[in-house]
């Protein structure tokens, strides 16, 4: 039969195979992003030994992937990654048939619930795929699963997804975590009279970029060894994607300082070239004691610095173009230092960021603009220790320039009706007005430390020399005991998890508070059940937005509504997702029971004698009018109430009406007393 071989696939028999793919540490740089094409190594049955001590895992061949149809194959940019991970067993072919020496996988087997996984990686043997590269996700996120049968077990969505039927599903809890939770995007915004271009406009944008950078690098770690080429590779991409972002943004920036720079110099140059006539008419006219003469030199002086002073007109009205192709190059070098420094965001890293943004760009064009200023000096010999820099610096107003960034001296009111920022999965974020005297004044502070260092020959590591001195840069934002010449700014792990707070914002109003009530506890963690508001607030015309703050971002997929009433103040506050995982300090979380019922949405259709149960166990009342639902009592007194550890649904019983829309609103149990009835009293007497 050899002798009748054509060596072309297709016309020769067909030669399949079954193997398993070995352990990553054998595939070499094709495990950790530096390998060619789609191919793994395969310990094949029947053709390689069961032990490494005849064959090792190095020395097994590269085994092709077949791609399905619908993956595409790279070409037009277009193309699906293929995964299989070591143990998974798969199944393929023999380009070379009975040879047996190229072969190609076709697809794999699904691993089975009842397979053993864990312990050494032995030929042909069960082992996990997790390895150092792909690490166990973590308990809060997915449930942890190496099986792929066709099972409830198997198919166990993570905790808090909501599908019918599905093991461990919540349908009182619809908030699921997705791979994109957790990504901030801006938003349009702005308070009245200040659209986007404002100070939010700017400085908010440059923020909120640094901070979705921020969470992409969470997102990635928690996938990838942060020392993995395939890691490194994904973060400098992004880093690209984020200083184009960030560079576009700052073009107002550059183009309001220099407006700002036009406009301050303009007095000073006039002023000048009033200074340097005079300089000249005096002793020219003491000198011959000719007015006339002594005009004409001073006018002749003034003459001959109308050339250098255009040159610096001219200068100043296209450095902004110059300037922005320079912009990109150390904004990269300050997010690599972000990506290498920072593990958190918190706002003060947002706040650094637009900080050394600004050093730089005072840097650039003090530079550019170095041999026109040097052109005028007979003009600038009058004004001691004169600089460009000396002048972007000597004020909030100069150095935020006339693209209508508002001066710190001002109260920037903040956003009355929309967020500024979104975060994926948890609903709209709140985003504090910028401070920007604080910012402006850092920028200066961190300037002269770097300034200083150089002039005692001691520069500055990285980029440090150009944007000034700041933790973000230096490494010392990961230390939780560092406090440096720019205060405390934190940005490593969190020291302690704080239960969640709750934050109101937008809406046209202030001073609104609320806390959260937990549900059962489990390790420490909890869902929120409830938001019980503490102030009321006032001046609201919206309803304004409730966001549910956890410092660790340990909790997930709480989400709640506020109601406000027509004297402007926030009534009340509903969930709509309990969420969990959020850490509680609490052993013990109090008993609640339902105080009161809130109706969302009356319905229609509904007759005098419908009523109402929930899953707690729990019996209402109803009070009907025009076939709508006005008002819900519980029926037991509050004492006689079922305790409550998660979210009441509760369902009206009818058969005419629809489309309400009740939730109950808790409160601590009151303790038992006297004066205070109970269900039954047992008489022990005899």
């Amino acid at each position: 039969m050899e002798n009748l071989k054509t060596n072309f696939l297709g016309r020769d028999g067909f030669v399949w195979w079954i193997g398993q793919i070995p352990p990553v540490e054998s595939w070499g740089f094709q495990g950790t992003g530096g390998g060619w094409g789609v191919r793994y190594k395969v310990r094949i049955m029947g053709y390689h030994p069961y032990t490494e001590a005849e064959l090792s895992n190095e020395d097994l061949p590269w085994a092709h992937v077949m791609l399905p149809p619908g993956s595409g194959t790279g070409s037009a940019n277009t193309f699906k990654s293929v995964r299989f991970n070591p143990g998974d067993t798969v199944i393929g072919f023999f380009l070379d048939g009975a040879d047996g020496q190229h072969p190609v996988i076709m697809g794999a087997f699904a691993n089975s619930v009842d397979a053993i996984k864990g312990g050494e990686p032995l030929p042909f043997a069960p082992f996990s795929g997790y390895n150092q590269y792909i690490k166990e996700p973590s308990s809060y996120s997915l449930k942890k699963s190496e099986s792929g049968d066709q099972n409830i077990a198997t198919a166990e969505p993570p905790r808090g997804v909501s599908v019918t039927d599905a093991k461990g599903a919540d349908p009182a809890n619809p908030a699921a975590r997705r791979t994109s939770d957790g990504k901030v995007i801006s938003l349009p915004c702005g308070t009245e009279g200040e659209d986007s271009k404002g100070s939010k406009g700017v400085i908010t944008k440059i923020k909120i970029a640094v901070e979705g950078f921020v969470a992409f690098m969470q997102d990635l770690k928690a996938q990838f060894d942060a020392g993995l080429e395939y890691y490194r590779y994904k973060i400098n991409e992004e880093i690209d994607v984020v200083t184009k972002k960030i560079t576009e943004v700052s073009t107002k920036l550059i183009s309001g300082m220099v407006t700002s720079l036009m406009n301050t110099m303009t007095p000073i140059l006039q002023q000048g070239l009033d200074m340097l006539y005079w300089s000249v008419y005096n002793p020219t006219l003491l000198a011959t004691g000719n007015p006339a003469i002594a005009h004409a030199a001073g006018v002749a002086a003034q003459t001959a610095m109308v050339i250098p002073v255009k040159v610096l007109q001219d200068l100043i009205g296209c450095i902004v173009n110059q300037i922005i192709g320079k912009v990109a190059e150390f904004v990269k070098d300050i997010l690599s230092s972000i990506a290498n420094n920072v593990i958190n965001f918190v706002d003060c890293v947002g706040d650094q960021t637009v900080g050394a943004i600004v050093n730089g760009i005072i840097d650039l064009i003090d530079n550019a603009l170095l041999p026109a200023i040097e052109g005028i000096a007979k003009i600038l010999q009058f004004f001691e220790d004169f600089s460009v820099e000396g002048l972007l610096r000597s004020g909030i107003d100069a150095l935020l320039g006339a693209l209508g960034l508002q001066s710190c001296s001002k109260v920037i009111e903040k956003d009355k009706y929309g967020a500024c920022k979104y975060r994926l999965g948890y609903g709209p974020a709140s985003q504090d007005a910028p401070d920007l005297e604080k910012i402006i004044g850092d920028a200066n502070t961190a300037n002269a430390i770097s300034t200083a260092a150089q002039a005692a020959g001691f520069p500055l590591d990285g980029v440090q020399d150009i944007v000034g001195a700041y933790d973000i840069i230096s490494g010392t934002i990961s230390d939780p005991d560092f406090i440096g010449d720019l205060g405390s700014c934190y940005a490593g792990i969190p020291v302690v998890c704080n239960p969640p707070t709750v934050n109101i914002f937008g809406g046209g109003g202030t001073g609104a508070e609320a806390v959260p009530l937990f549900g059962a506890l489990f390790d420490d963690t909890a869902s929120i059940i409830d938001i019980q508001v503490t102030n009321p607030g006032s001046g609201y015309t919206y309803p304004p937005y409730v966001e549910v703050v956890d410092n660790c971002e340990q909790g997930y997929g709480a989400v709640a509504k506020a109601e406000i009433n027509e004297n402007g103040e926030v009534e009340n506050i509903y969930i709509v997702s309990e969420g969990e995982n959020y850490p509680v300090q609490e052993t013990t979380v109090p008993p609640y029971i339902v105080d009161t019922v809130t109706i969302i949405n009356p319905g229609q259709g509904y007759e005098v004698g419908d009523t109402a149960k929930d899953n707690q166990g729990n019996e209402y009342e109803l009070q009907i009018q025009f076939g709508s639902i006005v008002k819900v009592n519980p029926v037991e007194s509050p004492i006689n109430r079922k305790d409550v550890t998660n979210i009441p649904v509760i369902e009206v019983i009818t058969d005419t009406g629809s489309g309400a829309i009740l939730v109950a609103k808790l409160a601590e149990r009151p303790p038992l007393d006297d004066t205070q009835d109970v269900k039954s009293v047992i008489d022990c007497i005899t």
